[in-house]
């Protein structure tokens, strides 16, 4: 699979999932938001250590002049990848989840 099919696909997935988290509020048991929302910030994070260009994609809305293409600012969305998941390491361990 072409990089653009990839960065395109897994941009779906992100969405879709970022959508189910958030409607999962409403109808799942207290006890699994925790989890969920633990997930989803994995996965987040993933994506952007793996996919930084369509991690810019999403800020490119606000700033149209951005350039996705340009690998010389793609550290900026894997230092925020890199975060989430050592945010998600510290909660994890922090609330045995």
């Amino acid at each position: 699979m072409r990089r653009i099919t990839q960065v395109s696909l897994a941009d779906w997935v992100i969405r879709t999932l970022v959508v189910l988290t958030f409607f999962a509020f409403f109808v799942v048991p207290g006890r699994w938001i925790f989890p969920l929302v633990l997930l989803c910030f994995a996965v987040v994070g993933l994506w952007a250590l793996l996919y930084p260009e369509g991690a810019l994609g999403w800020v490119k809305n606000a700033h149209p002049g951005l350039d996705v293409n340009d690998s010389s600012i793609w550290w900026v969305p894997r230092l925020i990848g890199a975060f989430f998941l050592f945010f998600i390491a510290v909660l994890a361990l922090a609330f045995r989840v």
